[in-house]
């Protein structure tokens, strides 16, 4: 019995055993095992493709434009207000501080520069103009459309007569 036994361990062994060596086959890329993406940065961001559009409209004639800035002539503009605080300044330095707070260039009449002037106030830019221009007896001019500010000296009023 012992012996019947050895003999089918045997048996079973040789026949699970005798297979035969196979030849190495590598798995093939698109079965093989990969590691997981890792990113170091974040995903990219996803865009709809659909956009929120108007629909298409015949565009003005360029007469109503024109008209439009002729109209907006006679509104008052909406300027930023600025404190300007100087004190014993040359009107040459308060017309250069004066066009820097609307980044305009300044120009100031060789015949005033040197003239002083001390002023603590607050408001746009054309009030500080009228301000100066009442304390220091000058003339400013704040022309907008070329962007300067202009100090020349005051004119003097010319003599009216009574009409009767």
């Amino acid at each position: 019995m012992r012996s019947l036994l050895a003999l089918s361990i045997v048996s079973v062994s040789l026949v699970s055993g005798c297979g035969g060596v196979k030849d190495y086959q590598p798995i093939p890329k698109d079965e093989g095992l990969y590691m997981p993406s890792v990113r170091t940065v974040g995903a990219e961001p996803v865009y709809a493709r659909t956009r929120w559009v108007r629909p298409p409209e015949v565009v003005p004639q360029r007469e109503s434009y024109q008209a439009a800035q002729a109209s907006l002539r006679g509104t008052p503009s909406l300027r930023p207000v600025f404190e300007l605080s100087l004190k014993n300044t040359s009107l040459e330095e308060t017309a250069r501080v004066l066009a820097a707070t609307a980044r305009y260039s300044s120009y100031t009449a060789p015949s005033i520069a040197n003239d002083k002037i001390s002023i603590t106030n607050l408001g746009t830019i054309d009030e500080l103009a009228r301000i100066i221009e009442g304390k220091a007896r000058v003339q400013v001019v704040v022309d907008h459309e070329n962007r300067e500010v202009r100090f020349l000296a005051a004119q003097a009023e010319q003599p009216r007569f009574f009409e009767e």
